[in-house]
């Protein structure tokens, strides 16, 4: 089978935040204040940009594009010149403020009045009225905000000081949606990141500090996924629908040979290992990325809706990868290859071993492919979590190797064919899985 591309085959995926966003303010069981001598943090309904903000030692700042703002002191107050937004006397373990935070209330009291005044004004300050790719806060009304008085925002004068600056304020409906979504996504960042457990591959003669790297990479991806939107054009859409269905592809392939091979008396332990603590979180950083961009099927132009996978309304994004159906996606190439692989795995131990090859190099060459069509668009994000799904490729290729010499195969995966030899591949000769498993150990 010749494995260039998984596309031609048949012809035919800040500092890390670890702790759910149940928190805020004053209010919170799950908050704790931050100790470090410099303070941090993002201002988020979307990231919000162009906001001032006063430390407790008298420095000002403005929020930048990611909402990011640095004080040595709390607490911090927040405004739009003159218009005070609110403020915070301990920072939110996750370090992001959002409007509950400010109104001194729980982060599920989305529909609070204070609340949804600041998300309104915010949401309807927009520079391109679309909060969705971040919130930058229009020029002409920080400009009328400077002629004016100090005053605090709100839900009692709300909508006179929109009359006042001329603004039309978006529904309470609409920004409390809005809200909604951004504080659900960032939860299942979180979340995601905080169980990240797979060891970064480092480019060069291998790594003292496994840990140390994985660090380093789950905070890379977790500001990617955090950071404002990028506009993507239509190819770099498809890409994220091509890699969220080939990493399913690889953990289904995976668990599938492991199982049948257990029935049979062996067990494989590279393949439990690397699909159980490596292609569930690469599956889960494309279904974070895809819900970044992605509101409907009719987003994406290469994929069958007819297939059983996923359905029209993107269910599946909130799905755990292991209770999704094994073997079913909505792209036929992948279909297809996934029942080829599946067919040649069962043939025994050495071919499971060699699909796993199989599955990574050609993983690795659709990557280098999608990373280049994702930096033509300038859309960086998407490109560092490619890139941290290409290091944990590359880690997966020597794992199998390594069975396989453990094996007795000489040549590694080199035995399927010249394709698969790749020494150039970075190594990183200690990996394990993150509890301890080697993946070259049978």
């Amino acid at each position: 089978m010749q494995a260039k591309y998984l596309k031609t085959l048949l012809g035919i995926s800040t500092v890390t935040a670890a702790l759910l966003l149940s928190g805020c303010g004053s209010t919170s069981d799950s908050t704790a204040p931050v100790t470090s001598l410099t303070t941090s943090g993002q201002l988020v309904d979307s990231f919000v940009a162009d906001v001032n903000y006063t430390c407790a030692d008298g420095t000002t700042g403005v929020t930048d594009a990611n909402g990011s703002f640095t004080c040595s002191a709390l607490p911090v107050t927040f405004s739009i010149e003159t218009l005070e937004l609110g403020t915070i006397s301990i920072l939110p373990q996750d370090t992001m403020v959002f409007p509950q935070d400010l109104a001194g209330v729980n982060r599920t009291d989305i529909n609070n009045s204070q609340v949804l005044a600041i998300a309104q004004l915010l949401q309807s300050c927009d520079d391109n009225y679309n909060p969705n790719d971040g919130i930058r806060i229009q020029t002409q009304v920080r400009e009328q905000l400077r002629q004016r008085a100090h005053e605090k925002l709100t839900a009692d004068n709300l909508d006179a000081i929109a009359t006042d600056l001329n603004i039309s304020l978006l529904d309470p409906e609409t920004a409390e949606q809005h809200l909604l979504q951004t504080v659900d996504y960032v939860e299942s960042v979180t979340d995601s990141m905080a169980n990240h457990a797979l060891p970064v591959q480092a480019h060069g003669n291998g790594i003292a500090d496994t840990d140390t790297m994985q660090t380093q990479a789950t905070s890379a991806v977790t500001q990617a996924l955090l950071s404002p939107a990028s506009t993507l054009t239509q190819e770099t859409k498809d890409t994220l629908a091509y890699m969220g269905n080939e990493e399913r592809l690889a953990y289904d392939v995976y668990m599938t040979l492991y199982n049948y091979h257990l029935a049979s008396g062996t067990e494989i332990k590279t393949l439990y290992n690397i699909a159980t603590n490596s292609e569930t979180v690469h599956a889960t950083d494309m279904q974070l990325l895809i819900k970044k961009y992605i509101t409907s099927l009719d987003d994406f132009s290469n994929i069958d809706a007819a297939q059983n996978l996923p359905d029209a309304n993107l269910s599946y994004l909130d799905i755990n990868i292991n209770d999704l159906p094994a073997g079913q996606y909505n792209i036929q190439a992948i279909q297809d290859l996934y029942d080829t692989l599946v067919a040649k795995g069962k043939q025994s131990p050495q071919d499971a071993l060699e699909v796993g090859c199989m599955v990574e190099v050609t993983d690795i060459n659709d990557l280098d492919e999608d990373i280049a069509i994702a930096e033509d668009s300038n859309a960086s994000d998407v490109v560092t979590v490619f890139e941290f799904l290409r290091d944990g490729s590359y880690t997966h290729y020597w794992a199998f190797d390594s069975a396989l010499k453990n094996m007795g195969v000489t040549e590694g995966c080199a035995v399927i064919g010249e394709e698969y030899n790749h020494p150039e591949y970075p190594q990183n000769t200690t990996a394990t899985t993150g509890n301890g498993h080697q993946y070259g150990r049978q």
